[in-house]
C-alpha cells in the first residue's frame, strides 16, 4: 500500500490520529489540505477543543491569543478555511479568506461622504 494515505491505517488508541495532525501543523497554514474524513472530536484533548466547537457550530469563536494558529490549522483539515479579525480590540476566527479593504466597496450612504 502507498504511504499517501498512512493515517488511516494506524489506531486512534495508538495515537497515531494526534501524531498525523501534530505533523500537519508544521505546515504553513496555505499548506495544509482539507480532509474529508477527519472528525472533529479527534481534537477533544486539545485545550481549544471547546473554541473549536463554537465555529464550527456558530461560525466564529475568540481563542486565547496562544490557539490561534493551531486552531487555525485544525479548522482548514475540517474544511473550514478561516482568517483573524480583530474587533474592539479583541482577535477572533471568522469564516473564509480574509478581504482586502481595496476590494470592499464603500457604501454610498455612509456619513463621510455627507
Amino acid at each position: 500500500m502507498g504511504g499517501s494515505n498512512q493515517r488511516d491505517n494506524r489506531s486512534m488508541e495508538s495515537g497515531g490520529c494526534a501524531e498525523w495532525y501534530h505533523e500537519e501543523f508544521k505546515k504553513p497554514l496555505d499548506e495544509i489540505k482539507e480532509d474529508i474524513f477527519f472528525r472533529a472530536d479527534n481534537f477533544r484533548h486539545e485545550a481549544w477543543y471547546g473554541d473549536l466547537l463554537m465555529y464550527t457550530r456558530i461560525g466564529v469563536c475568540q481563542p486565547r491569543p496562544e490557539h490561534m494558529p493551531e486552531l487555525q490549522k485544525a479548522l482548514k483539515i475540517l474544511g473550514y478555511p478561516t482568517h483573524k479579525a480583530e474587533r474592539n480590540g479583541k482577535a477572533y476566527l471568522a469564516p473564509g479568506e480574509r478581504q482586502s479593504r481595496k476590494n470592499v466597496q464603500k457604501n454610498p450612504h455612509s456619513r463621510e461622504e455627507r
